[in-house]
């Protein structure tokens, strides 16, 4: 790297460090305002609300991190137009494409981190922030050893109801086991299996005193009695409470989004908001680069001492038409409308294009 490129990449992260820290002090400052109805009703400790803004840093790191780039992009870009500092790089017969590389650079390795800081550390960090509200400061109890009342639907292989109106986690054990198996073609019941005591062994109930009826049409055709029954789970018990359609998607990383798919699928319900999800997480963190890309290209956009009043305002403008497109795109992949996997691409794909001819025209056909 040479000395130049040096003193580039220094003075972007002598912008970009403040900037960011001042965009989580906001969000940090907007979430305390937030909850501090909460914090001043169960008397919560201020080490305690410290700790619980310190866990959601760094979801609020990734989601900051693009406008932080494009604001610290800006201010370096067009410091080194106002301050014809640009010029003297040039009169030194430096290419201006190859000297602002290292920035496009950065811009790559941060897309890379900010993906792997959302998935690996806060989703995790997220959840933990969840439950330490609801159990520290609101007393409450988010996750108890005791689970009530799951069920499911399953849609494979004709039609499939189970309830299970109590799981103790701890001791592995379930009350009152119901599953219901109906005629995909006209619903009527085909078995009903019924035990009011069973164990977790591994994937599978080992279920005690178990009523199993076979149907045909209104009518009981057979009925059996067993002491041990063994019925093979096919998701784990523990899975059936998640509503994935209600609950905060931030909670989860990749891999268990695609394991919420397995589920959804299993139980014939829509998968195309965790696909969406998905898909939002790897273009968002992609944008990263992509936002570096525009910044640069227009932060060189006139020399005049209007210069860094225009780019600003062209670079908004641009981020404010990405945001709400993307909204749409992400909202029409929820529905279906567009496919989920590609929708939220669609804005990604468009700025990229719109960058790469801008920075064509501004460092290598100029």
């Amino acid at each position: 790297m040479t000395t130049l490129k040096k003193y580039l990449i220094i003075e972007f992260f002598k912008h970009f460090i403040p900037i960011e820290f001042l965009f989580i002090t906001i969000f940090a400052l907007s979430e305390f305002f937030w909850q501090i109805g909460d914090f001043i009703t169960y008397k919560t400790p201020f080490l305690n609300i410290i700790y619980y803004l310190t866990l959601l840093v760094p979801l609020w790191t990734t989601q900051t991190l693009p406008l932080s780039i494009m604001l610290s992009t800006l201010l370096v870009v067009t410091n080194f137009v106002f301050t014809r500092e640009i010029i003297s790089i040039q009169t030194l017969g430096v290419n201006l494409r190859r000297f602002f590389s290292i920035l496009l650079i950065a811009g790559i390795f941060l897309s890379i981190s900010s993906f792997a800081l959302h998935d690996k550390v806060a989703t995790k960090l997220f959840n933990n922030a969840y439950t330490f509200f609801h159990e520290k400061i609101k007393n409450e109890q988010v996750d108890t050893d005791v689970l009530k009342s799951l069920s499911y639907v399953s849609y494979i292989n004709g039609y499939s109801y189970v309830f299970i109106e109590k799981y103790d986690r701890k001791l592995k054990k379930c009350y009152s086991f119901l599953l219901e198996q109906y005629d995909s073609s006209n619903r009527n019941m085909i078995q009903q299996l019924y035990s009011p005591e069973g164990e977790k062994i591994n994937s599978a109930l080992k279920l005690k005193n178990c009523v199993i009826r076979q149907f045909s049409g209104p009518t009981i055709i057979s009925e059996k009695l067993y002491n041990e029954y063994l019925y093979k789970l096919p998701i784990d018990i523990e899975e059936f409470r998640y509503d994935f359609s209600s609950m905060p998607l931030d909670k989860l990383n990749i891999a268990e989004l695609k394991h919420a798919i397995q589920i959804l699928t299993y139980k014939g319900e829509s998968t195309y908001r965790i696909i969406a999800e998905i898909s939002f997480r790897y273009a968002i963190s992609s944008l990263n680069f992509i936002i570096m890309l525009v910044s640069i290209s227009l932060g060189k956009t006139t020399s005049s001492q209007y210069g860094k009043l225009t780019s600003f305002v062209y670079t908004i403008i641009a981020l404010i038409v990405y945001w709400t497109s993307l909204s749409f795109c992400r909202t029409f992949g929820e529905l279906n409308i567009i496919n989920p996997m590609v929708s939220v691409w669609i804005p990604n794909i468009v700025f990229f294009i719109f960058g790469t001819i801008l920075y064509f025209r501004r460092y290598v056909l100029n």
